[in-house]
């Protein structure tokens, strides 16, 4: 009995329970992935507009079911919040969709999470956050892994390789810049209030933008398949996925979170195997090995 009740405190323990979260969140972002690359001949705008409306919608939903009306957070958290939201969903979620509409999610996805790194640098700096030598290696072995993942000719079906990647990595320095204002906003509002908070002005910035160029009811003529698979995108991805992830920085800190997520490269090309018929190669696994070497040595 006392094994277990061991047992049982260790898995519901804050870091195990944060660890947890990171790799859930890894896991909703692949799949996010995947719908987003079927979805996105709608344009890296419209996309972008589709899945945030039907994630914040989703998370407002459940905000009320499970929360009610009641709101309660401080002017610096929400501007830290929507500066986070601005920089990841909005400036940074157009650069994710111009790199999918030109490369592969194998080869995208890996270097997108090359942003760790930089995130790891500015919570040490920014957040004043203690980085074990275990955080440092693991994530220089993920990569490594996502270098080697990101290697290779063109495919076949990618547009522009190197207009692909260069927006790879302009996503991947948005996205460590948006860690940091968002686990800031933390320290003020619980996540799932978090989750909701960024969405709505970031959205209707974006929303206003698109209608002064293309008209207000322009994002409204697109395929029904586009809504669904981008929406269903934007669930997994922007609301279930950001909501474990804000959890996890919570728990256990930005920078271990985000090294645990960065498994996300390995998730998403094995999903992209099966439902994209996205080819086997040396590098691929070569680069999901170290990847899974860098989560292990993380733990």
């Amino acid at each position: 009995m006392a094994i277990s009740n061991n047992i049982t405190s260790h898995l519901y323990s804050p870091v195990i329970s944060g660890e947890l979260y990171a790799l859930a969140a890894a896991l909703c972002w692949s799949v996010a992935a995947i719908f987003y690359k079927k979805g996105i001949g709608a344009g890296a705008i419209p996309a972008v507009l589709i899945r945030t409306f039907f994630a914040m919608m989703f998370v407002f939903i459940m905000y009320l079911m499970i929360v009610g009306w009641k709101f309660n957070f401080t002017l610096a958290g929400f501007l830290f919040l929507n500066l986070g939201g601005l920089l990841r969903l909005i400036i940074g979620g157009m650069a994710y969709m111009k790199g999918l509409e030109n490369i592969s999610v194998s080869r995208f996805i890996p270097i997108l999470f090359t942003f760790p790194l930089l995130t790891i640098l500015l919570s040490a700096l920014l957040l004043h956050e203690k980085i074990r030598p275990e955080v440092v290696a693991g994530t220089a072995l993920i990569v490594i892994g996502v270098w080697v993942l990101s290697r290779g000719h063109n495919s076949g079906t990618e547009k522009n390789v190197k207009l692909g990647v260069s927006f790879a990595v302009l996503a991947a320095f948005l996205y460590s810049f948006s860690v940091v204002a968002t686990k800031t906003g933390l320290n003020d509002v619980d996540p799932f209030q978090s989750v909701l908070i960024s969405m709505p002005l970031p959205l209707a910035l974006l929303y206003a933008g698109y209608s002064i160029q293309k008209g207000p009811a322009a994002i409204f003529r697109f395929s029904r398949e586009a809504y669904i698979l981008l929406g269903l995108g934007g669930i997994a991805g922007m609301g279930i996925g950001s909501y474990l992830f804000f959890n996890s920085m919570t728990l256990i800190g930005a920078a271990k979170a985000t090294s645990l997520a960065a498994i996300t490269p390995f998730l998403s090309s094995i999903l992209a195997l099966v439902t994209l018929k996205e080819k086997i190669t040396t590098g691929l696994v070569l680069g999901t090995a170290a990847t899974v070497a860098g989560i292990w040595v993380i733990f």
